[in-house]
């Protein structure tokens, strides 16, 4: 089994994370890549037999305008932690004609079907961080207004501690031996611009899809797909109390009818 991450730009001119572990949880790579035929050939050396990928994208998005139903939810259950949604909806020309990491998923004839040994997600690592570290708010190292290098250098500094301590995790995540995850480290230590922290913050942004895959195969009672088939889900870890309310909350409507 591989556990496969992809921060997957919107459209062709952003540069996308790629990180690969193994079953024992292992970073067996991670890059940036820009063009579909680069990512194509990069995720076809790890998709060719049984194998989760979790894209950090849209993969279904059918909504004509506005958020997409999946996208309400987590704002729902994690908007107080600054953990809501980008709208992705058909007036946006990345997905006028269907999203990107659809026709990835559909070259690399991965399934939607969690059951499939070979199945794809849409993950999101923001909220998925706030419930595997138990945080108060969302970590700040996406470049936005007011957030200056410093600030982003710092919170970026605190996400390589929290992914490195997933190492004595359930499942663990295993980035000691690996040479990508050392050269990840120098490059942030010698960073000295915003420009030298964007492609860094795509590739760890990678390695948390790939461990929110492991982490749903590991955990599945863990985990929950906000949204439907139809309209777009989103897997996400969620903690106990959130568990049962959503579990209460989509059994609700059918209960009222």
């Amino acid at each position: 089994m591989r556990y496969v991450g992809v921060d997957l730009a919107w459209g062709q001119r952003g540069v996308t994370g790629l990180a690969v572990l193994d079953a024992s949880g292992a970073l067996l790579d991670v890059t940036v890549l820009q063009t579909d035929s680069d990512i194509l050939t990069w995720l076809r050396r790890w998709t060719a037999g049984p194998c989760f990928v979790a894209f950090d994208a849209p993969i279904v998005v059918r909504n004509a305008g506005g958020h997409r139903p999946c996208e309400r939810l987590i704002s729902q259950y994690f908007g107080r932690f600054g953990a809501s949604c980008h709208a992705a909806n058909t007036a946006n020309p990345s997905f006028t004609d269907g999203s990107r990491a659809f026709r990835f998923i559909q070259e690399l004839e991965l399934d939607l079907d969690p059951g499939s040994e070979r199945h794809a997600a849409e993950v999101y690592p923001h909220p998925a961080l706030v419930t595997l570290f138990e945080l108060p708010r969302i970590l700040q190292y996406k470049a936005k207004p007011g957030r200056d290098f410093a600030h982003l250098h710092g919170e970026m500094l605190r996400l390589t501690q929290y992914v490195e301590s997933l190492a004595n995790a359930s499942p663990p995540l295993v980035l000691e031996h690996s040479p990508a995850w050392q050269l990840l480290r120098d490059q942030l230590a010698t960073a000295a611009r915003k420009a030298d922290l964007k492609r860094i913050e795509d590739a760890l942004d990678s390695i948390v899809c790939a461990y929110i895959a492991a982490y749903a195969t590991t955990h599945p009672s863990r985990v929950r797909y906000f949204g439907s088939p139809d309209t777009g889900q989103i897997l996400v870890p969620v903690t106990p109390d959130q568990a049962a309310r959503y579990d209460l909350e989509a059994v609700a409507p059918a209960t009222r009818c």
